[in-house]
């Protein structure tokens, strides 16, 4: 055992013995996690700078020229970038950052490697540097994550708390990135561990907390990303008004399910493209330039930036829907129209240049994508109710501010998280009320319309299921060495079955783990095996343990989660599983299912 890992089991029992519990060590090591992840979030937004500084004015302005070919071309070239560097050092085409860590969190007990963490930051730089359409806030939560994956097993930590350290550097890392700590910790809370409970809770908190501090100590700014203007601060929700947010809840709510639907899709149809992959993320960029430059060209007098909106983050877009005074002076006629036009065109042409850029194998999250078309939407959803009803004076401005936080809860079925996030990037309270009632109405509609949301439905597609209660997390934290094992009755494939109804009736043992000479799992024969060759009495002599035995039977490895073992059980009528051991095959034990579920209760008692 390593001089840490002992010290720390002799801290533990220190502490433990005077009244602290026994996973008290997570409290500071979610500290270091959180300051951590704050320093390398600052080093992630500098980064993302220089890449928007070198494509878009070293390479844009100064060598293709303002307009034209810089549109049409930089995705292009970022994409290229990004497919050789994943070619090289043989990343996977597509990475999905948020699901990548939750199917680590299911699978591999958060198991995340400093190589993953790295080229989460230089790819989406990249990809969002030269114009692709996606958000930092994925490659943020994913490179925390690898941050608190990598502290974990320096200290050797419990594998029991090795998610709670990863979801800590994944609150860390959104709440440092969106100066939105709660935000941060009901993400991690609400999408990736689905635990609420205290104990991971507190850690969870803590990391968030020092993940901002650090960041806002480091870059001496403590503003929310996007600043309020006075006159929608004084904006008063009214009752008359329900009718219309509802409405537009409904309408994030069929934003959020296409969305998803468009990136399940784009993936889908990459796949297909008999392309080498390095190429696919060029390809995607060039379709991308091709509709930002015609996008361009019919809305030139509109727009005030020299590249597309929906291009990058979109940020300063969003900045201006949210703005009361860009409507100000627009009466219903062509002005409003050519407006309502713009923000349409943005929000669909979102989805797309979203779905290719990250389809086709860039890099980036859906966060900022999501908050994009719901600031599109709502906009274009307020100018529509100004245009059919003069009378109407709520700015279009409220709605985008709704929208944002629809669409992100109806693309990720988070509600709580889309509401004080959109509250804490905004600090507007005035609209906190419809913007809760169009979050919780676009949740509805969403999973009405799919059950997953655009993080689970690839890590369907992998055969992982996620399921929504902390009796899931529970059953994940515990593996098959928790559950105490029958021990194993042996037979050779040889053993005549008499042999078998003999041990039967005198030990009442039901079923049997069949072994090779060298003693290796070859099969099993269960109770009703037994019962079957009884009812042809005249047949027993003659057979032997090979000619009723189930070869195919699934085993289960020490290592293997309680959850995964459910799954096993769940398909197969049978009362007991070998377990055994990985490489050699030797078995350790029978895992019942009426241990595995007493095991189950306990450990929810202890919850």
């Amino acid at each position: 055992m390593s001089a840490k890992k002992n010290m720390l089991i002799k801290l533990g029992r220190l502490l433990s013995g005077i009244g602290f519990r026994p996973d008290w060590y997570l409290i500071p090591l979610a500290a270091v996690v959180g300051a951590l992840t704050g320093l390398v979030a600052l080093g992630f937004g500098r980064l993302v700078e220089f890449s928007e500084r070198m494509f878009q004015t070293e390479l844009g302005e100064q060598t293709l020229g303002r307009y034209g070919w810089a549109i049409f071309l930089l995705p292009a070239i970022g994409g290229l970038l990004v497919g050789l560097i994943k070619k090289l050092f043989r990343l996977q085409l597509v990475s999905h950052s948020v699901p990548d860590v939750i199917e680590s969190l299911a699978r591999r007990k958060g198991l995340l490697h400093i190589k993953s963490g790295i080229f989460a930051a230089i790819n989406p730089a990249i990809t969002i540097g030269s114009g692709g359409s996606a958000g930092q806030e994925g490659p943020i939560i994913h490179i925390g994550s690898v941050i608190g994956s990598v502290v974990g097993r320096a200290l050797h930590v419990n594998p029991q708390h090795m998610g709670t350290l990863v979801g800590c550097g994944a609150a860390a890392g959104l709440a440092a990135i969106f100066n939105a700590p709660i935000a941060g910790v009901l993400l991690v809370l609400e999408v990736m561990l689905r635990d609420f409970s205290l104990k991971t809770f507190m850690p969870v908190v803590i990391a968030s907390v020092f993940g901002t501090l650090v960041l806002q100590a480091a870059s001496g700014h403590n503003e929310a990303l996007f600043a309020m203007p006075a006159t929608l601060l004084q904006y008063h929700f009214r009752l008359p008004e329900i009718g219309l947010f509802l409405l537009l809840g409904i309408g994030c709510g069929f934003a959020g399910w296409g969305f998803a639907k468009a990136m399940q899709f784009s993936e889908h149809a990459w796949t297909k493209v008999k392309l080498p992959s390095f190429i696919k993320p060029m390809i995607g960029g060039l379709i991308l330039g091709g509709s930002g430059l015609l996008f361009v060209m019919l809305f030139r007098k509109q727009l005030t930036g020299d590249m597309p909106p929906f291009f990058g983050n979109g940020y300063p877009f969003i900045t201006s829907l949210m703005t009361p005074e860009t409507y100000r002076h627009l009466t219903p006629g062509n002005a409003l129209l050519l407006l309502f036009a713009l923000a349409a065109g943005a929000c669909v042409l979102k989805i797309i240049g979203t779905s290719l850029t990250l389809g086709s194998g860039g890099s980036g999250g859906v966060f900022a994508p999501s908050l994009f078309i719901g600031a599109t939407l709502g906009a274009a959803f307020g100018m529509a109710a100004n245009i059919l009803n003069p009378a109407h004076t709520v700015s279009p401005a409220a709605y985008a501010l709704a929208g944002m936080a629809g669409v992100l809860a109806g693309s990720v079925h988070c509600p709580l998280t889309a509401f004080i996030l959109v509250f804490e990037l905004t600090r507007d309270y005035q609209v906190i009320l419809p913007v809760m009632l169009v979050s919780i109405i676009a949740t509805i509609i969403s999973q009405v319309l799919m059950r997953d949301s655009i993080y689970t439905l690839p890590l369907r597609e992998m055969g992982l299921r996620i399921g929504t209660m902390s009796d899931l997390t529970v059953l994940r934290r515990l593996n098959v060495e928790h559950v105490r094992l029958t021990e194993a009755v042996t037979l050779f494939p040889g053993d005549p079955v008499q042999r078998v109804i003999d041990l039967s009736e005198h030990s009442g043992v039901q079923d049997f783990v069949v072994i090779n000479v060298s003693g290796q799992y070859v099969g099993m024969v269960n109770g009703d095996d037994i019962r079957t060759t009884l009812f042809e009495r005249e047949a027993v002599p003659l057979l032997v343990v090979a000619e009723i035995m189930h070869a195919e039977l699934p085993t289960v490895q020490p290592d293997e989660t309680l959850d995964m073992v459910m799954d096993k059980f769940s398909v197969l009528d049978v009362a007991s599983l070998a377990v055994v051991d990985p490489g050699e095959k030797k078995v350790r034990g029978l895992i019942t299912r009426g241990r595995l579920m007493r095991c189950y209760r306990e450990a929810l008692d202890e919850s």
